[in-house]
């Protein structure tokens, strides 16, 4: 079983020993983790557009046809845990990684879930003109680029993940023109298994 709070951090057990527990922060001193994350989602483009569900006019935009996700996505949060723990700086998380990996798929998944929460919470303050756009453009408006310098040194990843979400209504809530028909939401849903209102 894992459990996630508000601190960025995850509880996760290997196997089924339940003495064996460690606590997952993706933040403060640990936050190398998240940077390992968003490397690897910036590293692989297809897994990242398919894991965020891809967007129909972005496809169309760039060119391309839309991607639709034929691995499990817990294959692909197994590739990222692979990523972010395998080398991990507490070795303690290394070996119970080692052990069994497939216990860190949940971490992977609550963090992903826990990244889309506050990025909507930060968009919040940038209101829905804001939100809508990009972080060069965001940076030409004084008053809005020191609003996000303030919000960034809690939040640091947001330029990132605004660059892949800003246009995708099921992880950009702000973000009110797509088109008619596309259940981005549902999608996202489906991918991180959360709820549309997460306490």
């Amino acid at each position: 079983m894992s459990r996630s709070n508000q601190r960025g951090r995850t509880n996760t057990s290997a196997g089924t020993d339940t003495s064996k527990k460690c606590t997952i922060h993706w933040e403060g001193v640990r936050s190398a983790r998240t940077e390992r994350l968003l490397a690897w989602c910036k590293e692989n483009e297809d897994a990242r557009i398919k894991l965020f569900s891809d967007s129909a006019k972005d496809a169309k935009e760039q060119g391309r046809k839309k991607k639709q996700s034929s691995t499990s996505r817990d294959v692909v949060y197994s590739q990222v845990a692979q990523a972010v723990f395998s080398n991990d700086e507490d070795l303690e998380v290394q070996r119970l990684f080692k052990e069994d990996p497939k216990a860190f798929i949940k971490p992977v998944s609550t963090r992903f879930g826990t990244l889309r929460r506050k990025y909507n919470a930060f968009n919040k303050d940038l209101k829905q003109s804001g939100a809508g756009k990009t972080y060069a453009e965001l940076q030409e408006d004084p008053k809005m680029k020191s609003l996000i310098d303030t919000k960034l040194k809690k939040f640091p990843w947001w330029p990132e993940l605004h660059g892949w979400w800003w246009t995708n209504p099921a992880f950009n809530h702000a973000f009110s023109t797509a088109d008619a028909g596309q259940d981005f939401a549902s999608a996202a849903l489906e991918h991180f298994n959360i709820s549309k209102h997460p306490q």
